[in-house]
């Protein structure tokens, strides 16, 4: 009996369908960083307002002597947001020589990467938080913060309430 070489119609079949799902997770992979900036850095900003959230839930102790408290908000610029100073409440932009280093809540978003931020309420966002969480100032009602990228514009709510999230 003569055997013929070759692959069945089944396996020719199984593998385009394999190599077809391989490149489509894969061939993401090198389109380069653009796609997921955004997404990086609004975890990174969604990270930070939780964090002072958390601050101003925490840290509610008053100074007796002076009656002041700590400033529990969070300044959100163009290319940088971050905390201009704990202490001082009047104090609500950052400064030419303000350093995400002085504060590790804040970041300044490096030049190769095309990120920007904007808001739905102010040029300079200032988003302070009360002692139960909530946002008070401009975002009282709740706010909207894009992250744009050149691929996309990304969203973060916060609610009335306090609730941070991604939209």
């Amino acid at each position: 009996m003569k055997y013929q070489s070759g692959f069945t119609i089944i396996e020719l079949v199984t593998v385009i369908i394999l190599v077809g799902i391989l490149a489509v997770n894969v061939l993401p992979k090198f389109d380069g960083t653009s796609a997921y900036e955004a997404h990086s850095h609004r975890a990174q900003l969604i990270s930070a307002l939780r964090l002072t959230q958390q601050r101003a839930m925490q840290q509610t102790r008053q100074d007796n002597a002076s009656g002041e408290t700590y400033c529990h908000h969070l300044v959100i610029e163009n290319k940088r947001y971050g905390v201009p100073d704990r202490l001082d409440c009047t104090d609500l932009t950052l400064n030419d020589d303000w350093d995400e280093a002085s504060d590790i809540t804040g970041h300044v978003v490096d030049s190769r990467y095309n990120i920007t931020f904007n808001n739905s309420f102010a040029v300079n966002a200032v988003i302070a938080f009360d002692w139960l969480g909530r946002p008070i100032g401009g975002c009282a009602s709740g706010c909207i913060i894009n992250v744009n990228s050149n691929v996309e514009t990304l969203s973060i709510q916060i609610e009335p309430e306090g609730y941070i999230h991604g939209l």
